[in-house]
């Protein structure tokens, strides 16, 4: 199929866009018109009031005190900022009333300069004529770039896999090195429920906050398990759940609280049912439905995962109100996609809310996504892509700007990533866009631009080292299916990147745990691997047939489980030491024997349950299989 194209005839601002600005413009003529009249009928502290309405600060410029005006202004700009960061859309205002409460307050006794009340009028339009103007110039040029894009794009056909993308879903096996590495999910995910060690604590509001960590923990295991193992159960299974159930802890999603009083004026602190808050619905919606999509329906379970307060207080959902509210939500939205923090829309966290939906819709027979799906699509050309293709990092519900910094490849990768199983046109396009024009090779390895956004670390907000980016492009080019970046780049970071290993775990020592995380997901990832699992889910034959139903960690690590309906292959390491250890098979046919290979049993009879016990030595690689005795 042929690449969407880009539109060459978009208009200076998408529809949404516009109808939010020209409301918020309207905002502010009132009460640019009220300031106006303050000043030109009052004297002295009603002047004083007025200037101060026309913009921040603008009592003591009228005053003469520049320094004091200076500082006004700053600590508005500084307060916008607290209200993207942390979704406090009170602070501007509070900020702004206090200025002008003290600005009015020592009005008396001061005179106040003609000249500064004559341009003060003129201040916020003259920027905002300027912004236009800047904007006007940067869409010219995006269009002259979507024409010159186009002829490429479309003399370049796409190859989208079809779901799933392909007869028999391959199933890998692990080298010791991956099975080294992915003792840290085990590790950290295995620890009692209450219990945080190993994990990234800086704040609960932006990217390196805990449910970010716990829930790309639940993908790193689904992704593990979908393409090495899905005929393994045991402590796989039970760290997902646990990745899971941690997120029901006070303080992973308490900060909803906080946000919902400052950002929506709201007392409520359930974190599900509200207007916002995607990025804890989606993310956490995408890992349960992966979990169930590999091992059971029991976070689908009236109450199965309640957000508890107190012991008197908490919040009953399952994976069914996830995808409602998700769903309700971007049905309310003008945008369609809404927000994370209170008034802030991130298409990156909305591709989490779309994938929960598909998940929801695959795994129980609902709609969702299909009845939203052109408003979603819309949403994604128009609202949030500029006209040469980047996508638009972050917009605002309330005014309708975007951060032009935040439509860089730090956002754009992942965005490209979790797009890909629903919309996979448009990540195709991203991917190539990004492949012929950001991308640069050295001889030696991939770059990325050297921006400030693409050497940062978004689980520890540290500066200076571009491995995160390049475990973001890692991830997305295996999923795309470029192989050649994908394969180029782990290859660089496996042997240039600085590691530890402590308890056989190994990991990137001056990379987060969220970045570790990730690498785990290229690193296990595969060609249209996402679009399989969320959009097609497992194979129908490993519903059947044999399956490693139990072992000990670390004694055991499965560096590969499969069946085909009827027999169990596994490959098996020692992860403490050569020993003698007991497995369980489970799902057998209730009193059939099976013959055996790679265990001290020759054969085994399962019981009624379906279940037997093996006993193997294992000191290096081991193979196991086990196959109905005809």
């Amino acid at each position: 199929m042929v690449m969407p194209l880009l539109d060459e005839h978009a208009r200076l601002l998408p529809p949404v866009t516009r109808r939010i600005i020209a409301r918020s413009a309207l905002s502010y003529a009132i009460l640019w018109l009220v300031g106006i009249i303050l000043i030109l009928s009052g004297t002295g502290r009603i002047q004083m009031l007025g200037a101060g309405l026309l913009v921040p600060g603008g009592a003591h410029f009228a005053h003469g005190h520049i320094a004091f005006g200076v500082v006004a202004l700053a600590a508005v700009a500084v307060a916008v900022l607290l209200w993207w960061m942390v979704g406090a859309f009170v602070a501007p205002f509070i900020v702004w009333g206090i200025d002008l409460a003290w600005s009015v307050a020592m009005a008396s006794g001061h005179h106040h300069d003609d000249t500064a009340l004559a341009v003060l009028p003129t201040v916020v339009p003259a920027v905002v004529a300027l912004a236009a103007i800047a904007h006007g110039l940067r869409h010219r040029r995006r269009l002259e770039t979507a024409a010159r894009t186009n002829h490429v794009l479309s003399a370049r056909p796409v190859e989208v896999t079809r779901v799933p993308s392909r007869a028999v879903l391959p199933v890998g096996e692990a080298t010791p090195e991956d099975l080294a590495r992915l003792r840290l999910a085990f590790d950290l995910a295995l620890q009692p429920i209450d219990r945080f060690d190993g994990f990234d604590r800086r704040d609960q509001f932006r990217e390196a906050a805990l449910r970010y960590q716990l829930s790309i923990l639940g993908y790193t295991l689904s992704t593990y398990r979908y393409n090495y193992a899905p005929a393994f159960s045991g402590y796989l299974a039970e760290a997902g759940a646990r990745s899971i159930q941690k997120m029901s802890d006070r303080r992973v999603w308490g900060y909803w609280a906080l946000e919902n009083a400052w950002g929506r004026m709201k007392p409520g602190r359930d974190p599900v049912d509200n207007t916002d808050n995607i990025m804890l619905t989606g993310w956490q919606g995408v890992s349960v439905g992966m979990f169930e999509s590999l091992e059971d329906d029991r976070f689908s379970q009236p109450g199965a995962i309640t957000y508890r307060w107190s012991d008197t207080e908490s919040y009953a959902n399952d994976f069914h109100s996830l995808a409602v509210s998700i769903e309700g939500n971007m049905r309310r939205s003008p945008y369609t996609l809404y927000s994370c923090e209170p008034r802030w829309i991130y298409p990156v966290c909305n591709t989490f809310g779309v994938n929960t939906l598909v998940l929801h819709d695959r795994l129980h027979g609902t709609n969702m996504f299909a009845g939203l799906e052109e408003a979603i699509r819309r949403a994604y050309l128009e609202e949030f892509h500029r006209p040469d293709g980047r996508i638009i990092g972050v917009r605002s519900e309330t005014l309708g700007i975007s951060w032009s910094p935040w439509s860089g490849d730090g956002v754009w990768l992942p965005t490209t990533y979790w797009m890909h199983a629903a919309l996979p046109d448009l990540a195709h396009r991203s991917w190539q866009l990004m492949r012929e024009n950001v991308l640069r090779h050295d001889g030696e390895r991939f770059h990325l631009p050297r921006t400030l956004a693409n050497r940062c670390d978004a689980g520890s907000y540290s500066f200076g080292r571009d491995t995160f980016g390049q475990i973001m492009l890692a991830m997305a080019a295996r999923e795309i299916g470029d192989e050649e970046v994908a394969s180029n780049v782990l290859d660089h970071l496996d042997h240039h990147e600085p590691i530890q290993t402590i308890n056989e775990a190994t990991t990137f020592t001056q990379t987060s745990t969220q970045g570790n995380l990730y690498s785990l997901m290229a690193r296990f990832g595969r060609h249209s691997g996402l679009r399989d699992l969320i959009g097609h889910g497992a194979q129908s034959t490993w519903h059947g047939g044999p399956r490693l139903g139990d072992a000990s960690y670390p004694d055991v690590l499965v560096a590969r489980a499969v069946n085909d309906g009827a027999a169990l292959e596994c490959v098996l390491y020692p992860g403490a030491g050569a020993r003698r250890v007991k497995l369980t098979i489970d799902r057998a046919q209730p009193h059939r024997t099976y013959r055996v290979r790679g265990a001290h049993e020759s054969q085994a009879c399962a019981d009624t349950d379906g279940t037997f016990l093996l006993t193997i030595d294992l000191g290096g690689r081991t193979e196991l299989k086990v196959e109905p005795q005809l």
